[in-house]
C-alpha cells in the first residue's frame, strides 16, 4: 500500500489526480455523515444555515484527518502540521491584506457591479443568511478556517508536495490545485438562495484566498500560516457586512 502511494505522490501527473479524487470523496462522505447527524443525531434541534455549517465542516474536518492518516509516510509534519518557516510577519500581513483587499474590490466590481447591471438577476436572494456576531466569529472566522485548510492546504495540497518544482506564472502545480481546488468547492452555494453574481463573486475571491493560502502554505511548510490568512480574509469579508447590517 505504502509503495503505490509513493510511486503516485512521485509523478505529478498522478499526484494532481489522486489529490483531486481524494478531496472529492472526503467532501462526499462530509456532506452523507453531515445528513446522517442531522437526521438522525441533531432531527429535533432547529438548525440554521451557521449551525448546519458546522456539522458539515466537523465531518470534512475528520475525513480530512483520516485521510491525512492513511496517505502519510512518516509524520503529520508533510502535510503541514509544523512550526513555520521562513515568514517576516510584518510583510506577510501588509502583502496579504493588500492583496485580500484588491480581490473583494475587484470581485465586487466585476460581478456585483457590471455583470449585475448587463444580466441582471431578479427574483433570487443576495448574500449569506442573516446570523449574530458570535455566530459569524465562530463559525465563519474559526470553525471554517480550520477544516476547510486542512482539507486543502493539509491534505490535497500536502499530497502534491514533490512537484513544488513545477510551476506555471510563478506559482506551483501544488499551489494552483490547492488554491483552484478551494475556490471550486464554493460552488455548491449555488445550490443556497444566493444568486449566481454573489456566488461567482465569493468563488473569485475564494480562489484568490486560496493561491495566496497555499502559497504561502509552500513557503513556510506549514499549514498555520494559511489558517491564520484563511481568518483574516473571513474576517475583512464580513466586517464591512456587519457594519452595513447585511450579516
Amino acid at each position: 500500500m505504502k509503495t503505490i502511494l509513493q510511486k503516485i505522490k512521485s509523478n505529478v501527473f498522478l499526484s494532481v489526480l489522486f489529490a483531486i479524487v481524494i478531496g472529492l470523496i472526503v467532501l462526499f462522505l462530509s456532506k452523507h455523515f453531515n445528513n446522517i447527524l442531522k437526521h438522525n443525531v441533531f432531527e429535533n434541534l432547529k438548525l440554521n444555515f451557521y449551525s448546519s455549517n458546522v456539522i458539515f465542516k466537523f465531518s470534512m474536518l475528520f475525513f480530512s484527518l483520516l485521510a491525512i492518516f492513511i496517505v502519510k509516510n512518516d509524520s503529520f509534519k508533510e502535510f503541514g502540521f509544523r512550526a513555520p518557516e521562513k515568514i517576516k510577519v510584518g510583510r506577510f500581513l501588509l502583502i496579504s491584506i493588500g492583496i485580500l483587499i484588491a480581490s473583494f474590490i475587484v470581485g465586487n466590481i466585476i460581478f456585483n457591479g457590471i455583470l449585475r447591471s448587463v444580466f441582471p438577476v431578479e427574483g433570487e436572494g443576495v448574500g449569506f443568511p442573516k446570523t449574530t456576531i458570535i455566530q459569524t466569529i465562530l463559525t465563519v472566522w474559526i470553525w471554517s478556517s480550520i477544516c476547510e485548510e486542512v482539507l486543502t492546504r493539509g491534505l490535497i495540497q500536502g499530497i502534491m508536495n514533490n512537484h513544488t518544482q513545477i510551476k506555471f506564472i510563478r506559482l506551483s502545480v501544488p499551489v494552483w490545485i490547492s488554491g483552484l481546488f478551494f475556490g471550486m468547492m464554493h460552488l455548491s452555494l449555488l445550490k443556497t438562495d444566493m444568486d449566481i453574481w454573489f456566488v461567482s463573486f465569493i468563488v473569485f475571491n475564494t480562489t484568490v484566498l486560496g493561491l495566496l493560502a497555499a502559497f504561502y502554505r509552500e513557503k513556510t511548510k506549514s499549514i498555520y500560516p494559511a489558517i491564520f490568512l484563511h481568518f483574516l480574509a473571513n474576517v475583512l469579508g464580513s466586517v464591512p457586512a456587519m457594519i452595513m447590517g447585511v450579516i
